[in-house]
């Protein structure tokens, strides 16, 4: 057309059927697929041969009277509205009506002579404004609800269905009510949305302008529910392969009812349209069910990409301008896909998939000729070409053996190659030489390696001279241990060995750094001997606050004698009596201090009324603190002298946690963590029912563990040491799943394992270097052994191997005094009782 400076411009249509031709005669080959289509998959063309129709089933001509006919031959064709996406109802397949709605208008073509002329592409608002503005002469599927009453005369129903919803999770979405509160999709203008929010004004209402726009919301949780009829729900889901949400019938007061409307003045063609409905015969409702409506609809992916990654690689630009090779139905492809629009607003994408093997099957041909031509050549040369290289190839393939004994690090077995060929016999004598350095530098490595765990255990035990030695002598204990396990045949241990040499040394240097946190360990905790000790033993701060209290009865008396003389002698005897109670009272905070007995209740009474006692304080304790205590120390000011108890649990007793603790999952850490830090108080310290440890020193302690795991964790072992983490962390566990940190079994304990938890309690029971017990003789140790094994704390086979195997005698003759070495009889441990166990 011309413009106003001369110019001309061209426009060009091309319709969708001649994409589709385009693309068909452009095929790769007679197995490949070419396709248009939109982001939701929406067929735009295809190469794909055009879906079959089944053809109509013929109507009966409708009896018509001469005023009707007359208005029908005098009636132009008439158009009608098709919505582009409603399918089973009333769609579009590549710009063609489809759906139940225009077949049944076909129908009533056939019986009635009119004439029909679909109008699409505009979208349902775009339609009901073509209606209102008199383009359009019939809007189809329009539901029968009161809203839609203005819009002209409505034909008698084509299509009731209940309503359905779409839902990704087990949600029971029984009615309308449950929906409160949530977000629903809906189609865009559906005249059902002004009913619903007025009944329902707590649903919050999404409009979406295709069905399969708002079930990919309801699939991504965009949305919590769908709603649209039950037909569409179904056919849809299924045409654009949404496999991941479920469906079931809404109870609605109504049902979706859909009919057509026509201008009231088109009223007499209304009457015509109804009585060709209602005289559609059995059996072409019967096919408009079949193709449309049922379980088995003939067309359900006719419209969509047959192919569910085209729609994955639309959305995903990373598999978009490349070949990507997939497999389908046991066949390679080739898959292309491209956005024409090159980003546009409205994308559209162009995809081809093309067989692998039709992609080759041009060369194949002259590349079997080659293959056939190359082996023949090959079969006639290959005996003289053996031949002449036999001296070659025999000394590189056992020079390629030699190297794999030095990857394997088999260095004493390599030897040289004899070979006349020099270069060969040299390289041979070098390999020999780089297995000698490779050993050489190995052996220094492990040896200085074994030399560094050995300092730590080493600082670890010289960190407190109340454990010192226990981690060189736990090793010891271990490795007898374990010699004497590969050599016994009883039982479960007739299978147990070390691989090689390696294993071993894994086990040693877990034996060695299996105390390895306790370098994190406060030495005040690790040496606690009395329940008041911190830093020091805190029973002198209790016995001077009893001096304190012993001066305040002499004053008292001196100053009484001095007001009443004549009662000297009641006063002394009162004075005998009080500081005859403070001694009594300080004997027995003293002994409770020891923690060498079971504290009972009673005792636990007694120290609470000798902490109620009080005492006069004259001096600010304010002053000298620390950055620190001054911190703690409470902000109220006082009036000296202050009334102190004689044993107190004051805020600054309570140490906080500095950091929260946290454990990777991984490493499977299984304890309860205490409040506090510490707790100082001095009347919680001295009711201590058992021992001398708090909870939080006990926790303090065995933190120690936590420690171990994370710092082996942490290190990058090489493969062959990469149990000492596991195996270093659990001598701490038992048999019955009590222990700490991880709380493992029996079942969860491998042989090693177990030999480290006897190892490490034996040598703990016969040390002589604790502050807070006694060296045991031999003879009880071996008995709280026994008690342990029935207690399924430790192994009974095992303990039992122990003594039959004499470890525990060899160690103690080589490392315990000898007045400790006293007779045992393992006699009777070995004898099975009828309370014992075997964790296997």
């Amino acid at each position: 057309m011309p413009t106003d400076k001369g110019k001309v411009v061209v426009g060009v249509d091309f319709t969708l059927s001649h994409f589709n031709k385009l693309l068909q005669e452009n095929n790769v080959s007679d197995g490949s697929h070419n396709f248009l289509y939109l982001p939701s998959g929406e067929l735009v063309a295809s190469s794909e041969p055009s879906f079959g129709q089944l053809p109509l089933p013929p109507s009966k001509p409708l009896v018509l009277t001469p005023e009707e006919q007359k208005l029908i031959d005098d009636t132009r064709i008439l158009r009608v509205s098709n919505k582009d996406n409603w399918a089973p109802i009333d769609f579009t397949i590549s710009g063609r009506p489809a759906g139940l709605i225009p077949d049944l208008l076909y129908m009533v073509s056939q019986s009635t002579g009119l004439e029909f002329d679909f109008f699409n592409g505009v979208g349902s608002k775009g339609l009901r404004n073509a209606y209102s503005n008199g383009v359009l002469d019939i809007l189809t599927a329009v539901p029968d609800v009161p809203t839609n009453q203005n819009l002209g005369s409505f034909s008698q129903p084509l299509f009731k269905s209940p309503f359905a919803i779409a839902i990704a999770d087990n949600q029971n979405y029984e009615s309308l009510q449950d929906l409160n509160g949530k977000r629903l999709a809906l189609l865009s203008n559906w005249s059902i949305i002004s009913l619903i929010k007025e009944k329902y004004p707590l649903i919050d209402i999404v409009t979406y302008s295709h069905v399969d726009q708002a079930l990919r919301a309801v699939s991504k949780g965009e949305v919590d529910a769908f709603i649209d009829a039950q037909a569409v729900l179904s056919y849809v889901s299924e045409q654009f392969m949404i496999n991941d949400l479920s469906y079931h019938a809404l109870n609605i007061e109504n049902d979706l009812t859909l009919s057509l409307v026509l201008p009231p003045e088109k009223k007499a063609l209304l009457n015509i349209i109804n009585r060709a409905i209602a005289s559609l015969t059995p059996l072409q409702k019967q096919y408009l069910r079949q193709k449309w409506l049922g379980s088995n609809a003939e067309v359900n992916r006719t419209g969509v990409v047959p192919y569910v990654e085209l729609i994955d690689f639309a959305a995903d630009e990373a598999y978009q301008n490349q070949l990507i090779e997939m497999n389908s139905d046991d066949d390679d492809f080739f898959y292309y896909v491209r956005d024409v629009r090159r980003g546009g607003h409205d994308q559209i994408f162009f995809a081809s998939i093309v067989p692998k093997s039709s992609v080759y099957a041009a060369s194949e041909e002259k590349i079997r000729t080659s293959i056939y031509g190359s082996a023949l050549l090959l079969l006639v040369l290959l005996p003289l070409a053996g031949l002449c290289a036999k001296p070659i190839v025999r000394p590189i393939l056992q020079l390629r053996e030699e190297n794999k004994k030095v990857k394997q690090h088999r260095y004493d077995d390599v030897s040289v190659i004899p070979s006349r060929i020099k270069e060969i016999h040299e390289l041979s004598a070098s390999t020999y030489k780089v297995a000698e350095s490779l050993k050489e530098h190995e052996k220094r490595q492990e040896e200085f390696v074994e030399s560094f765990i050995q300092l730590i255990a080493q600082a670890i035990d010289d960190k407190s001279p109340y454990t010192a030695g226990h981690c060189n002598r736990v090793p010891e204990i271990a490795l007898m241990f374990a010699d004497e396990v590969e050599k016994s045949q009883q039982g479960q241990f007739a299978e147990f060995r070390f691989n090689n040499d390696a294993e071993r040394r894994e086990f040693r240097i877990a034996a060695w750094l299996h105390d390895c946190g306790k370098i994190t360990t406060p030495e005040h905790i690790v040496d606690k001997g009395t329940k008041l000790e911190a830093n020091y033993n805190r029973i002198h701060e209790v016995r001077m606050r009893f001096e304190v209290l012993w001066r305040d009865a002499e004053v008292d008396y001196y100053q009484h004698i001095i007001d009443n003389p004549e009662d000297q002698k009641q006063a002394m005897e009162t004075l005998n009596e009080t500081q005859k109670q403070l001694q009594e009272d300080f004997a027995f905070i003293a002994n409770a201090n020891v923690g060498g007995e079971f504290m009972s209740d009673d005792h636990i009474a007694r120290i609470r009324q000798i902490a109620d006692k009080t005492w006069l304080r004259h001096f600010d304790d304010h002053l000298g603190l620390s950055p620190l205590e001054e911190l703690k120390a409470s902000a109220q000011s006082e009036t000296l002298p202050v009334e102190e108890h004689l044993l107190s649990d004051k805020p600054e007793h309570r140490i906080e946690r500095i950091n929260e603790l946290h454990f990777d999952p991984a490493f499977g850490i299984k304890v309860q963590v205490p409040e506090l830090q510490y707790n100082l108080g001095e009347i919680y310290n001295l009711t201590i029912k058992r021992g001398t440890l708090t909870p939080e020193d006990r926790f303090k302690i065995n933190e120690h563990m936590i420690s171990t795991i994370k710092m082996l964790e942490s290190l990058p072992f090489p493969d062959d040491l990469a149990r000492v983490p596991r195996y270093a962390s659990t001598h701490h566990e038992t048999m019955k799943g009590t222990g700490y940190p991880r709380r493992l079994s029996a079942e969860d304990l491998s042989i090693p394992e177990r030999i480290l938890v006897i190892a490490d309690i034996f040598e703990a029971l016969t040390a002589a270097d604790r502050p807070y017990k006694k060296a045991k003789p031999l003879s009880v140790a071996i008995d709280i052994l026994y008690k342990m094994a029935l207690d399924e704390h430790i192994d009974m086979e095992l303990f039992k191997l122990f003594l039959s195997s004499g470890v525990y005698k060899q160690y103690a003759e080589k490392y315990l005094p000898a007045k400790q070495i006293d007779k045992v009889d393992i006699a009777k441990y070995l004898t099975p009782q009828n309370n014992e166990t075997s964790s296997v």
